[in-house]
């Protein structure tokens, strides 16, 4: 026993222990990768669409729909930001605590942002496209929005995946600008989305 507690305070204890941290962040990667990908396979075997003028083909994508007008999360996150475009706003519980939360993808005005990601993002339309996160604090009638981060400039989509099959849910935010096509893949974490694994969504 004692020769075990001194190898593990010695430097091979140390340094078989940094190996099992790295040895699991990889296996958690690569899970996260499998799963997306996995997702995506299922997506684009989806039916395809024809609409009835005839001008447009699509499939029916597994992305999560966007809340009502009078959804009153989204009525909380207006009055944070009166001033935002909407573009996308998705429900779910994301913390796992009974209470549903909002996912909010909007374009706010130079004037209003507080320019801490301007010189990372392009402006479109006057503004700078946003996430923000609306947490509900446990009681299914206030809200706590995070700060906002960048997010894609164009064709915004949002799916929830519990993908440990545990605790909070997480979402996969998937965007582009222009033929530059990213996502990432969040969780939130004392109320802050926090980008566990993505790819190419610093161009995005």
């Amino acid at each position: 026993m004692k020769a075990v507690k001194s190898f593990m305070k010695g430097l091979g204890g140390k340094a078989l222990i940094v190996a099992l941290i790295v040895f699991a962040g990889f296996g958690v990667r690569q899970k996260l990768e499998r799963t997306y990908e996995d997702n995506q396979a299922r997506t684009e075997d989806g039916e395809v669409n024809v609409y009835e003028d005839g001008s447009r083909v699509g499939r029916d994508l597994d992305y999560a729909e966007n809340v009502p007008e009078d959804n009153k999360i989204l009525q909380e996150f207006k009055k944070l930001y009166p001033q935002a475009k909407v573009l996308v706003a998705c429900e779910e519980d994301l913390t796992n605590d009974g209470c549903s939360d909002l996912v909010v993808i909007f374009n706010q005005p130079e004037e209003e942002a507080d320019h801490e990601h301007d010189a990372s993002t392009q402006l479109v339309d006057g503004g700078h496209i946003r996430l923000v996160v609306m947490v509900d604090s446990g009681d299914g009638e206030n809200y706590v929005g995070s700060d906002p981060i960048p997010a894609p400039v164009e064709n915004q989509r949002i799916k929830f995946q519990d993908i440990d099959q545990k605790d909070e849910i997480e979402f996969i935010l998937q965007g582009q600008k222009g033929s530059n096509v990213g996502y990432g893949i969040f969780r939130v974490v004392d109320g802050s989305p926090v980008n566990l694994f993505g790819e190419g969504m610093e161009d995005c």
